[in-house]
């Protein structure tokens, strides 16, 4: 049982009818025949699997109904439990659920435990924890029910997959930790894709008041605007939403529950984008306003740097902590082919057909030029310097 074998000794007795019971069976002349060892074969994924959630900061424990030497070999052969310390048996446990409660966060693998004993296991750490049980038996349906999420195994009884959340078809806990991952890339994104949106939402509203707040005629039309919203918002911030993961995304410990999906970090940046934005728009704006140009004039280069502004805060909302030549290294195509065709819209408009739809004007390029490079270099280096600021703040902490 050391070595995680089960054990069965067989022995065979001579009798001329069937026992009726098994007190009968004492008085045999029973001869010993050996020990059947077996054992289930670990699956070579598990450990590295076991390992990941553990970095990605979920706690993971063992109950079983095995032997303590059993279950300590399994424990240990997959780094749950490295010390006998960590193992507890059935019998051990506290028997009040204050006890309890601060008991069963010491110790990671639980053996020879009864199915009323794994519930209560289960409703301790529920009091401080979130909590998922997998289980594949009759007797694990009470702890199915009472974890925060129950996994069920295909392979298992019917009663224990009615009572599972989430049953897993291929029975691998590798499928566990790739669904923890899938869910942390997926909530990154939509914070990307939100921070986006409303970064830039927040750069149009601020450079149409900030305009009407100093004096000056409207830096963007409503059709500008709408073409913005509709046209080259779309085309980036879909492919926004298919980012492929960051490297420390499995590294970093839970969220709260109850933390917003805006928290102060994202909200601060919206609010230092759409500042820089209007501010380097409408300096510009107001530059070539009071230097004598047409009024339509210096309205299509504020249209173009606003549409050029997004197109960074696009490259900038691809990861929260790298910078944004760093996070160049992992390739998003999909924002690649977004971005060609919103320039190729923006070409149309500028450049081609739609010019007298939108009231565009030819302007000079170095103008163009100019303008473009100071309201982008404006957002990347107020995102860059943000995010700088964040890193060595966090390293500080930690």
């Amino acid at each position: 049982m050391a070595k995680g074998f089960r054990v069965i000794a067989l022995a065979s007795a001579d009798t001329d009818s069937v026992p009726e019971n098994l007190e009968n069976l004492k008085g045999l002349a029973w001869q010993f025949l050996g020990l059947l060892a077996f054992a289930d074969e670990l699956r070579s994924e598990s450990k590295p699997a076991i390992a990941a959630a553990q970095a990605a900061g979920v706690s993971v424990k063992m109950i079983t109904g095995d032997h303590f030497d059993t279950a300590f070999h399994i424990g240990r052969l997959l780094n749950i439990s490295p010390y006998r310390e960590q193992v507890v048996q059935g019998s051990e446990l506290p028997a009040t659920e204050e006890e309890l409660e601060s008991y069963v966060k010491q110790k990671t693998v639980f053996a020879r435990i009864l199915p009323k004993q794994k519930f209560n296991i289960l409703s301790a750490l529920k009091r401080s924890e979130i909590t998922a049980m997998t289980g594949d038996g009759v007797n694990d349906v009470p702890a199915l029910v009472n974890a925060n999420v129950g996994i069920a195994m295909a392979a298992g009884s019917d009663i224990a997959k009615d009572a599972g959340d989430i049953i897993l078809l291929d029975n691998n806990f590798v499928s566990i930790v790739r669904a923890i991952s899938e869910g942390r890339i997926i909530y990154d994104n939509i914070r990307k894709m939100l921070f986006y949106l409303l970064a830039t939402s927040l750069g149009e509203v601020l450079t149409i008041i900030g305009a009407l707040l100093i004096g000056l005629p409207l830096p963007v039309t409503a059709i500008m605007i709408l073409w913005v919203n509709l046209v080259t918002d779309t085309a980036l911030v879909i492919p926004l939403g298919l980012e492929p993961p960051e490297a420390d995304h499995m590294s970093r410990p839970p969220r709260h529950p109850k933390a917003p999906i805006l928290d102060r970090l994202i909200l601060t940046r919206i609010g230092l984008v759409g500042i820089a934005m209007s501010a380097s728009i409408l300096g510009v704006f107001a530059f070539f306003i009071h230097a004598g140009y047409p009024h339509e004039y210096a309205q299509t280069l504020a249209f173009a740097m606003l549409v050029f502004a997004q197109w960074v805060n696009a490259f900038n909302a691809r990861s929260e902590g790298q910078s944004l030549i760093s996070r160049l290294r992992v390739p998003n195509f999909k924002l690649l082919a977004g971005l060609s065709l919103a320039a190729l819209a923006q070409a149309l408009v500028m450049f081609g057909p739609l010019k007298d739809i939108f009231g565009v004007q030819s302007v000079n390029a170095s103008h163009l030029l100019a303008g473009l490079s100071i309201t982008g270099a404006a957002v990347y280096l107020t995102v860059e310097i943000h995010k700088f600021v964040s890193r060595k703040r966090q390293s500080i902490q930690i």
